[in-house]
């Protein structure tokens, strides 16, 4: 393991559930990000590889949810990443570019209210 991933590694596992949430949209950001770049570049692996990560963590973000205690919060969570995911299946098909800057938005948006609960805590 290369010395960043051993550190991004120990981040994640010392991280509070907030904080891994936090990271968890980070990467997800930097992936789609990075899947644009494939796109223009024609890298098709890349681009498959970068935009499952994202679905990876979408999904991962979406098991998380608690509806019992998280009410309207948890449903809306849970449709917009329902959203995110079949996107994610048009940005792969039609190599999107728009709709990936559509999504880094949404999950830019979502970061910051997650950040904003973080400094409050």
């Amino acid at each position: 393991m290369n010395p960043l991933d051993a550190y991004m590694k120990n981040s994640v596992q010392t991280a509070s559930p907030l904080e891994q949430v936090i990271l968890l949209y980070d990467k997800a950001i930097v992936c789609l990000r990075a899947a644009k770049e494939d796109i223009k570049n024609g890298d098709i692996k890349s681009k498959i590889s970068n935009i499952t990560k994202v679905g990876d963590i979408i999904r991962a973000l979406d098991s998380s949810l608690d509806f019992k205690n998280g009410g309207e919060i948890a449903t809306n969570l849970h449709m917009l990443y329902d959203f995110i995911n079949r996107s994610l299946f048009e940005v792969h098909a039609k190599n999107d570019l728009q709709l990936i800057d559509d999504l880094i938005e949404v999950l830019s948006r979502l970061k910051e209210g997650w950040e904003g609960i973080q400094s409050k805590v």
